[in-house]
């Protein structure tokens, strides 16, 4: 059973993210320049531009079979969590940008099953500079208690999940 439920899960994601790629949605890594010409998007590798979530993944637009966080559902509680590195790649990044200190924080969301486990788990707002991996590396070992509906039965959700990164 749980398998089935995770092959319908998956195969939702995927159609939501083909019909999201159809679509041309913009692009939000495209780099927008400020007034004087500086871009103020973070650099994104090739690794965490893979780790993005596909434009009709939200909180507010769960995929097929996954609850969002409302009226009687009591929202899954942390039980385990784990530091995020700061990667080297990070750290040259900010020495060629003549950085002294970096605040950035990787919003992610994450599917989390009714066993507690982080299933899907995708970038929707990127810090860049190699961070988001890190953080995808992270949330991939958290543990939650499972959401529940009024009555008591787990349930899979949808939640947002900020990792904050902070150089000393």
């Amino acid at each position: 059973m749980r398998r089935i439920y995770s092959a319908l899960v998956l195969a939702a994601i995927a159609t939501s993210w083909l019909w999201a790629q159809q679509g041309q949605a913009p692009d939000p890594h495209k780099s927008k320049t400020d007034k004087a010409g500086q871009d103020p998007t973070p650099t994104l590798s090739h690794a965490d531009k893979s780790l993005a979530c596909p434009a009709s993944i939200s909180p507010y637009n769960p995929p097929f079979g996954v609850f969002k966080l409302g009226a009687g559902i009591q929202g899954p509680k942390l039980l385990n969590n784990v530091a995020a590195s700061f990667p080297n790649e990070a750290r040259e990044s900010m020495k060629k940008a003549h950085l002294k200190s970096l605040d950035a924080d990787s919003v992610l969301l994450v599917v989390v099953g009714t066993d507690g486990d982080p299933g899907y788990i995708c970038v929707k707002k990127p810090a860049g500079y190699g961070l988001d991996g890190e953080a995808f590396k992270a949330v991939q070992q958290y543990r939650f208690a499972p959401a529940r509906k009024s009555v008591g039965a787990p349930i899979p959700v949808i939640i947002a999940v900020e990792v904050k990164f902070r150089t000393p």
